[in-house]
């Protein structure tokens, strides 16, 4: 995903953040770790999702159009629903970092579950899909995988709603 410079430098402080919370979190404080990231910072990463929502897949498998200034003030997404996602993005680029099957565990079950048990509309997919992507894209671990981060990340990586 290509995000421009600007934006990128915003958000990498946010993304350094919400890495660190999950690879110091027990899989019993996922919840204490999602909520320790502001709305405002949630919604910072939910904008910038919606700044690129046209690079989605929308109905008829077309893109989506871009998004308007009215779902920029009221996104197709609540700031709790974009918290999940973000955590498990995150969580998604220590697997990657980690050989681990972030995809198989995580991504698919976590899509899955939004499209067939919350009933999301395409759009409101690709919204989800961008948050976990722009994620998993900007918060790499920058150091290498130790064993203990492995079985952190391990621990926690099987989506479970």
């Amino acid at each position: 995903m290509h995000l421009t410079r600007a934006r990128a430098r915003t958000a990498f402080p946010l993304i350094v953040l919400i890495g660190a919370i999950v690879l110091a979190s027990a899989p019993t404080h996922r919840a204490n770790a999602a909520a320790a990231l502001s709305d405002e910072q949630v919604h910072k990463l939910l904008t910038l999702a919606l700044d690129n929502v046209s690079r989605g897949l929308c109905e008829g498998k077309t893109r989506c159009a871009p998004a308007t200034a009215e779902e920029r003030e009221n996104p197709p997404v609540t700031i709790a629903e974009a918290r999940i996602v973000i955590l498990r993005g995150a969580l998604s680029a220590a697997a990657e970092h980690c050989g681990l099957d972030w995809q198989g565990r995580n991504f698919v079950p976590m899509m899955t579950y939004w499209r067939q048990n919350m009933k999301k509309n395409e759009r409101q997919m690709a919204v989800i899909g961008l948050l976990h992507g722009i994620m998993q894209g900007m918060g790499k671990p920058n150091r290498a995988c130790t064993a203990d981060m492995r079985e952190n990340v391990d621990r926690q990586l099987t989506f479970q709603p």
